[in-house]
């Protein structure tokens, strides 16, 4: 059995939250959300009807900053103009069905739009779509489409589109991801209906993730042309894509939203030196530079008069962490109390604020604290370097073992944090560092004799995210994931929750299991990032909602 330090993470869940802020959680009657207007409607972060966009700052409302306090009148729009954002990772595919990671999303949303959006409390609502109807009755999810919504192609988005993008994640192994549905149909022109085989609360929230690109364009050109091209209904073009570098858009002159989008040319720069982008935002060259996670950097931005975006809650924080082989008895990490052992040696609040440039906080569970998986009686494991190396030796290593860190250049600080943990009881780790796509690749199946170090993004629920990449219907780690009952079972469970009450409790029974009892995954850090935009920039939407989610169309700069 575990020892379990008495240092108790005692922070209270936030208030609980009503039964209307996950859709269909009610179960037993059909539901229905539907869209702000499109002539005119705003960005996400509205309410379903015909608010306000997402970080704007109508009169009364708060301003764009971490704490949301301080409130301000927003300057007259000026159209028009470029804008150019750095971000810290690199954009793999624009082919959405076959992206293996989220942070891709940033980089297409200025092209392919979203079925759905979501707002500042996590409630999903149509964005490309017109209505969103669950019926938990009938087992089916049906999808309303606006009229008159055309691809930059020229071709139009209706239901057979529609419907054929949804498949496209089917078959390309995603199938999971939007809730494994039975049949995909198109019953007319502007309708799509999905049909499941068991009721599940995160329709809107799956379904509305789902990326609409045009068939045409697919058809005639390819999977691999759509890897590195896009035609979408979104605010802009693609007008060139460099790997590794950046993408650049132009104004989609006949978008669907009027009057939209306010940039004429929009840039998004690949820079993964921190001080590459210090730099460009510095000097002007950037008009938006994120996900800053050091002090001292950050506090020279600030000195230098920029303006700190977005908001600090559990949506818009990564969670750098190690992912074990806890799956394979042909390793040392396969058996559990050498992976108990490894926990004994960590310092937790040391090592996260190491890992988070004195900003982060560390967590005994992979979630943050205001998180809906976080439980109030979870435990640190003790640091207790003596006891580690007493249990590895019970385990059959009194000296430790050779092992193998596998990681990407951009979290090469959790691997070698991580390496310096083990080799205070006796654990030589290489750190491997591997291009994203390679890793990516080792982890849909392989048996990785090792670790890996990665991030991220935190969650206020944390049920699709738990499934898609740590369940048997998930994505990847299938040759290194553990998956006891233990922690599946509550897993799937919250995702068939008729209740708010009924979810938070499952998730919670499963992500104890994930981490505590079974230590599948060790979270080291709980980063929450800074993100800065020069003076005069509104409602980019960055970090409102999530690391991902943004509003191209909406952001402007004023007069």
């Amino acid at each position: 059995m575990m020892k379990l330090s008495k240092k108790v993470l005692a922070l209270a869940l936030a208030a609980a939250m009503t039964a209307g802020m996950v859709s269909g959680c009610g179960g037993g009657s059909k539901t229905s959300a539907t869209a702000a207007p499109s002539a005119g409607s705003q960005a996400a972060g509205s309410e379903a009807a015909g608010s306000q966009a997402a970080g704007s700052e109508a009169a009364g409302s708060q301003a764009a900053g971490n704490d949301g306090a301080e409130s301000k009148v927003p300057g007259e729009i000026e159209a028009g103009g470029s804008l150019t954002i750095a971000i810290p990772q690199l954009h793999n595919t624009f082919f959405m069905p076959q992206s293996t990671t989220t942070s891709d999303r940033f980089g297409a949303q200025p092209v392919l739009e979203s079925l759905g959006r979501a707002d500042t409390e996590g409630n999903y609502f149509p964005w490309l779509a017109e209505e969103f109807v669950t019926d938990p009755d009938n087992l089916t999810f049906t999808i309303k489409l606006r009229d008159g919504v055309k691809f930059h192609d020229g071709s139009v988005c209706d239901g057979e589109a529609v419907a054929w993008n949804i498949q496209q994640y089917i078959d390309n192994g995603k199938a999971s991801e939007i809730g494994t549905p039975r049949e995909v149909k198109v019953v007319d022109d502007l309708t799509v209906q999905i049909q499941y085989d068991e009721w599940a609360n995160n329709w809107d929230n799956v379904i509305g993730d789902i990326y609409i690109c045009s068939k045409e364009a697919y058809e005639k050109n390819g999977v691999e042309w759509c890897q590195t091209h896009a035609v979408g209904t979104g605010p802009f073009i693609l007008e060139s894509f460099i790997a590794d570098n950046k993408i650049t858009y132009t104004k989609n002159e006949d978008y669907r939203i009027e009057g939209q989008p306010y940039i004429d040319h929009l840039e998004i720069d690949m820079i993964t030196d921190t001080n590459t982008m210090m730099s460009a935002l510095l000097n002007k060259e950037v008009g938006v530079a994120m996900k800053f996670e050091n002090d001292a950097i950050i506090n020279a931005i600030k000195q230098a008069g920029f303006e700190s975006v977005g908001r600090k809650n559990a949506n818009v924080a990564d969670i750098k962490h190690i992912i074990w082989n806890s799956k394979s008895d042909k390793h040392p990490m396969g058996d559990l109390k050498v992976r108990q052992a490894i926990m004994h040696a960590i310092q937790w609040d040391d090592v996260a604020k190491a890992l988070s440039g004195g900003l982060g906080e560390s967590t005994p569970l992979f979630c943050t604290s205001d998180s809906w998986a976080y439980a109030p009686d979870a435990k640190f494991y003790e640091y207790d370097p003596d006891l580690a190396k007493q249990m590895l030796a019970e385990a059959g290593y009194p000296n430790g073992f050779e092992t193998t860190i596998y990681t990407k250049a951009v979290d090469n600080d959790t691997a070698t944090a991580f390496q310096a943990i083990l080799a205070q009881i006796g654990i030589k780790a290489e750190v491997n560092v591997m291009d994203s796509s390679a890793l990516a690749a080792i982890q849909k199946e392989d048996d990785i004799d090792g670790f890996i170090a990665n991030r991220g993004a935190s969650k206020m629920d944390f049920t699709n995210n738990y499934i898609r990449l740590y369940s048997s219907e998930g994505i990847k780690n299938h040759g290194i994931m553990l998956r006891p009952a233990e922690f599946e079972e509550p897993l799937f469970a919250a995702r068939a929750a008729k209740t708010i009450e009924e979810k938070k409790a499952n998730l919670q029974k499963a992500a104890k299991a994930l981490v505590q009892d079974y230590v599948m995954i060790t979270p080291m850090a709980v980063v929450y990032y800074e993100t800065f935009a020069v003076p005069g920039l509104e409602d980019s939407g960055i970090y409102d909602v999530s690391l991902e989610q943004w509003t191209p169309e909406a952001v402007h700069w004023t007069k």
